[in-house]
């Protein structure tokens, strides 16, 4: 499924149960599959929301938090030319938290 926004999710719900639109319709306005538009109206049927409640978190869990990102940020605008192994050696003294070098 395309990944829409909540707010699209929720107008996608207003065009069908308001508005009486086509699923074509729909899909085009979206810029969606029709399958993805039937989705949606159907977590909403079977859910009373847009958002499937059962579905866990994509990806593994973030190592740095904002704050941390932050950090890097002020280090690599002070130093443009840091190595990344030094970075790395920065971001593990400061905020104690290992980071790989592959991207």
């Amino acid at each position: 499924m395309v990944h829409l926004t909540r707010q699209l999710r929720e107008r996608i719900i207003v065009w069908r149960h308001e508005q009486n639109k086509t699923l074509r319709v729909i899909s085009e306005l979206a810029g969606c599959s029709i399958s993805t538009v039937f989705e949606v109206l159907r977590l909403y049927t079977e859910y009373g929301t847009v958002i499937n409640p059962n579905a866990r978190p994509r990806g593994r869990p973030r190592t740095l938090d904002m704050q941390d990102m932050n950090f890097v940020r002020s280090v690599i605008e002070g130093e443009p030319a840091i190595y990344l192994d030094e970075l790395r050696d920065r971001v593990y003294n400061r905020l104690h938290s290992t980071c790989s070098l592959s991207a």
